[in-house]
């Protein structure tokens, strides 16, 4: 008998994460990861996670409900918080645009199987998020992908996407995962105004919106949709989805994420949720919200502080050692700084070598893909490693691809 002829369409069309696959060998001793696009836990706030949990326990009624079943919506409080924080002169959200989520990952799930028919054309931008390509894998759609330059998506492109067919694009417009590159102002007005000249769909990540190192990053696509529509009207024809997430700016482990819709929209997603998981876990719900109205805007400015520090050590140093020929972008925000390597160095090659002469994870760029292509990319993370490891991890890497250039040149 054979497992793999009874998978369902969805189970056989899921592939393993790369990403996942390598952080498992990341473990071992003496390993210097730059691979993981994760928060560093020794700045999780695990002081004020302690009181907000004996401040719960002190009150035996409160404790019991955290641990009840609750509605799918999520917490009440803070879907408040949520609709309160995204709320702009234009556009007015409450309680019915906000579901609380397992994540940013399980808002892109239950995205997938409300608005992804098979065969459907779909825009991304190449590279993306793998995490997202892994989603909508599975609902297999026909991708069309949008080409990137330090601006973002490219206009001309995007706009071939959309007259191709596709009716949905998924961008991360802020410190893209992998690329760390941000869509300008101009591009993002641009991108409103064919969303709707062409009736596409919007399915905004904001998951690194408020990590940034420099200066904020213009108005996010939800804002600049209020600003075109006005509240009512978005409330009945908004394109622009938002999808959020405490992962990157308090604890993962949480998995509290959410998704901002017109009410029609979300109610359909409540029904998926409670088909799925029924809910939340509500305590976590509570520490989140705890979190958010307590410490968070002073914790994230010591996260830009710590993360901004790490940015520049990995980009001054990569521009100082890196050999002629290898490219790479400088973000201003986020996690991630991406490497373009000659054409014919293949990155899995180089992390083999990585690993065995140096001790040292990247990760691979083919698989931020959606279509194939990118094997001489790669993705690297600043935000786990200090300042010291960041400089010799740095050096020793543009050493490594200093000598493969030195024999892809022989």
């Amino acid at each position: 008998m054979s497992w793999e002829a009874k998978f369902s369409s969805d189970a056989g069309a899921i592939e393993a994460s790369e990403i996942r696959e390598l952080l498992k060998i990341l473990g071992e001793p003496g390993i210097l990861s730059f691979a993981g696009g994760i928060p560093d836990p020794d700045l999780f706030p695990m002081p004020e996670v302690a009181r907000i949990s004996r401040r719960l326990e002190a009150e035996p009624a409160r404790y019991a409900r955290a641990m009840q079943y609750s509605q799918t919506e999520g917490y009440q409080p803070l879907r408040e918080w949520i609709a309160a924080r995204h709320s702009t002169p234009e556009i007015t959200l409450s309680t019915d645009n906000v579901l609380v989520t397992n994540g940013a990952q399980q808002s892109l799930m239950l995205l997938a199987m409300a608005l992804i028919n098979a065969d459907a054309p779909m825009a991304v931008a190449n590279p993306t998020y793998l995490g997202a390509l892994q989603v909508f894998g599975t609902r297999r759609p026909r991708y069309l992908t949008v080409e990137t330059d330090a601006d973002g998506l490219v206009m001309d492109s995007l706009e071939a996407a959309f007259k191709d067919g596709a009716r949905m694009l998924y961008t991360i417009p802020d410190f893209q995962n992998p690329g760390g590159i941000s869509i300008s102002a101009q591009r993002r007005q641009r991108i409103i105004k064919l969303a709707h000249q062409y009736d596409v769909t919007i399915l905004e990540d904001v998951a690194y919106r408020t990590l940034y190192y420099d200066a904020p990053p213009p108005l996010s696509l939800l804002e600049l949709e209020g600003q075109f529509l006005g509240s009512d009207r978005w409330q009945n024809g908004g394109l622009v989805i938002q999808l959020g997430t405490v992962s990157k700016t308090m604890m993962p482990g949480l998995r509290v994420g959410w998704t901002i819709a017109p009410a029609t929209l979300l109610e359909r997603l409540v029904l998926l949720k409670q088909a799925s998981d029924l809910h939340t876990a509500t305590y976590n719900q509570i520490l989140a919200h705890e979190l958010a109205t307590t410490i968070l805007d002073d914790h994230v400015i010591t996260l830009r502080e710590t993360y901004g520090e790490r940015r520049n050590a990995m980009v001054a140093t990569l521009r100082q050692c890196l050999p002629q020929g290898v490219h790479f972008t400088e973000p201003k925000g986020g996690m991630f700084v991406w490497l373009t390597l000659p054409d014919g160095m293949d990155a899995k090659g180089l992390l083999e070598k990585a690993l065995r002469e140096e001790n040292l994870a990247f990760v691979p760029g083919a698989a931020f893909h959606a279509l194939g292509g990118g094997q001489n990319t790669l993705r690297l993370s600043f935000a786990t490693c200090p300042v010291a490891v960041i400089k010799d991890g740095m050096s020793r890497l543009s050493s490594l691809i200093a000598r493969e250039c030195l024999a892809l040149a022989a």
